[in-house]
């Protein structure tokens, strides 16, 4: 059973001073657990609100001003324009409203339009804002009557525009969704059909007033037709089709791309067509005489399995660069979820992917610069190529590990945004912000630090030689050092861990099965120990954990003490799915009385530590926190009421008894009284 929320690195966790008894989950005969004094009453529960979620929906940014651009998308209910002029490092609200964010174009730094669609179940039309002072105003230009279903806006000069009116962009699966491409020729005021059809019609357009559309024919056999005109949509004439694309449905979706004025290139995605190991049809398609003759593009694949695509997105940057993304389905496929493509010059190549997002739309500038947007609503910015990504808006916040020092302050460390699974973020002013400092390739799996400078991080590769890394950091995260996991850990399982002392001492789990992409998801099979004295330059196998038939649930945490050892709580479950804690030490096993939660667990302290879970009824949602400094014999037991209706797995880690950090979606919250209460940083 995957973990509900996110693992705990424990750094100052310690476990001393329990009596030991023969195991009390594994298969030799069982010593009755010690028993627990009542748990304390639940303190008054404390009342979060995480901060407004961000999703960006699209993106404009104009060739001639690359630091210059716009994203729209919803904030709070609410949606957005946001605009940078200083390359995405930071963004300012320019209009706010109803209505669902739908599309953006902008031709240069002072001129923009953004799509919005009705927010009400009424039917209303869509509407059309525009500016033309980079933003400072924004004004209405168009209301389509709700008969005109405008999707997709697109300006090529301050008075070219072409829109794309088709129901299924916005709600898929319509048995039938005929389509209209309008055009303007005064910046968005008046627009006028060029071309309509039964099915949905796509279409771009060039500075010199050219315009390309693309007749789509689902069902049948003609797939896509591509023609031209010159004269402002009044004439067509036909260019060549696409096929081999497989069978198309009424939710195909096509966008056409120009190289050096012409057209050149073309993606095509039928999400109808997908299943969990991909769709039949997600291509991309190239023309080298514009658009007269197709042929399908063969990406580079360096993740050759059974999973295909399951979106593609394409960009062509002003000068040429192709830049172009597919997903794969993370609930059916292994990372990398997110493959990029690049292609400038004559031949593409593939960056390093994204492990665990997809990506559904990208901008290009350049062909170093490129803006992509992830599946959550991330928006990222390389500018080497794809070879790394930041994410820009909104501001990061740690989403997969969370790491508190024993003596923290204001500083802590995570692993992970939206997009980026290597990411290593700092928070130095107490969670109010959070900066990348590092991305390491990989999944980061285990984040932990000894102080504010020294600290460790284990990564995971799919097809990576060798898959499993471990790094070493002095600088605070600023800087890493590849330490490496010798086999034979690094090929024996799936690792848990390791956890690293400041004098080098070291212990990991390895894993027989489960997934290793997934950290603290627990596992079946043999669990083996593995420990170091020299940090992690060398490892010494240990005995195997005396699990019996159970196994591994979630994320156990370890601490190192010289006078006894390793000792460590591990949430654990049995045949029939009953989940405990138990501590281990010496080779042997016992529950933890109590009867504490066991999504997550963390020592602080020699039989000190705590273990939480969330639970749900409706809407709302509770963190349950339980606290022990006598090795589970008693518990306290605080409650943290979460934002209803609010989706997002709250990270929390301790750095010692009383001092800990939650991150909460967007918010960050600390704690000084052992999680009775908790303040925004």
């Amino acid at each position: 059973m995957p973990r509900h929320l996110a693992h705990v690195v424990a750094i100052a966790a310690a476990v001393a001073g329990f009596t030991l008894g023969p195991s009390a989950v594994a298969a030799p005969p069982v010593a009755a657990p010690p028993v627990a004094a009542p748990a304390a009453p639940a303190s008054a529960a404390s009342v979060l609100s995480a901060g407004a979620a961000v999703s960006v929906t699209a993106t404009a940014f104009p060739g001639a001003g690359p630091a210059s651009g716009w994203a729209l998308g919803t904030s709070g209910g609410q949606t957005l324009i946001w605009h940078t002029s200083d390359a995405g490092a930071s963004w300012q609200v320019q209009w706010r409203g109803s209505g669902v964010p739908l599309a953006i174009s902008a031709v240069s730094p002072a001129r923009a339009w953004a799509l919005a669609g009705c927010a009400s179940r009424s039917r209303c039309g869509r509407q059309l804002l525009g500016t033309s002072d980079g933003g400072r105003h924004w004004r209405m230009l168009t209301t389509w009557p709700s008969s005109v279903p405008v999707s997709r806006v697109q300006f090529v000069t301050a008075g070219l525009g072409v829109a794309i009116a088709d129901a299924c962009l916005t709600s898929p699966a319509l048995p039938r969704c005929p389509g209209e491409l309008l055009v303007s020729h005064d910046g968005g005021a008046r627009w006028s059909k060029a071309l309509g059809g039964a099915a949905p019609v796509f279409a771009t357009a060039a500075r010199s007033g050219e315009l390309w559309a693309a007749e789509t024919f689902p069902g049948q056999s003609a797939g896509i037709r591509l023609l031209t005109s010159r004269d402002g949509g009044r004439s067509w004439q036909r260019l060549g089709q696409v096929t081999g694309t497989g069978p198309l449905t009424p939710d195909v979706r096509v966008t056409l791309a120009l190289a050096g004025g012409k057209l050149a290139w073309a993606s095509v995605f039928d999400q109808l067509s997908c299943a969990m190991h991909g769709c039949a049809v997600a291509n991309l398609v190239s023309s080298a005489n514009g658009g007269r003759t197709w042929s399908q593009v063969n990406l580079p694949d360096a993740y050759p399995d059974d999973c295909a695509s399951d979106d593609v997105a394409l960009s062509v940057a002003p000068g040429g660069a192709v830049w172009a993304a597919t997903g794969r389905n993370g609930a059916a496929c292994p990372p990398p979820l997110g493959l990029v493509y690049l292609r400038s010059g004559s031949g593409w190549r593939e960056p390093p992917s994204w492990q665990i997002d997809a990506i559904t739309s990208v901008s290009a500038v350049s062909a170093n610069v490129a803006y992509a947007i992830g599946e959550q609503g991330a928006l990222s910015r390389t500018e080497n190529g794809g070879q790394s990504w930041a994410q820009v808006l909104p501001s990061p916040v740690p989403s997969g590990e969370l790491a508190v020092p024993p003596a923290s302050g204001a500083s802590a460390f995570g692993a992970q945004n939206s997009n980026d699974a290597g990411a290593v973020l700092r928070s130095v002013s107490g969670g109010r912000a959070w900066q990348q400092v590092a991305d390491l390739p990989g999944v980061v799996t285990q984040l932990g630090f000894t102080s504010v400078r020294a600290g460790f991080a284990v990564t995971y590769a799919v097809g990576g030689k060798p898959a499993w890394r471990l790094w070493t950091t002095a600088s605070g995260g600023a800087t890493w050092s590849a330490r490496g996991l010798p086999s034979p850990p690094a090929t024996s399982g799936f690792l848990d861990g390791p956890w690293l002392t400041a004098d080098g001492h070291g212990l990991l789990l390895t894993v027989a099965n489960g997934d290793p992409w997934q950290p603290g998801a627990g596992g079946t099979g043999p669990v083996r120990e593995w420990t170091t004295t020299n940090g992690g330059v060398s490892w010494t196998q240990g005995a195997t954990l005396p699990l019996g038939g159970d196994t591994l649930e979630g994320s156990p945490s370890f601490w190192y003490t010289a006078a006894s050892g390793w000792s460590g709580w591990l949430p654990i479950a049995n045949a029939s799915f009953t989940t405990q804690i138990a501590a281990f030490s010496g080779g042997r096993l016992i529950v933890l009385p109590g009867k504490p939660p066991t999504d997550d667990v963390a020592l602080t302290g020699p039989g000190a530590g705590f273990a939480w879970g969330v639970t749900y009824s409706g809407p709302a949602s509770v963190l349950v926190l339980y606290r022990t400094s006598d090795n589970g014999r008693t518990w306290r037991h605080d409650q943290v009421k979460l934002p209803a209706n609010d989706q997002a797995t709250p990270l929390l880690s301790f750095g010692n008894l009383n001092d800990g950090w939650l991150v909460l979606g967007s918010s960050t919250y600390r704690t000084t009284d052992s999680g009775q209460s908790w303040h925004i940083g």
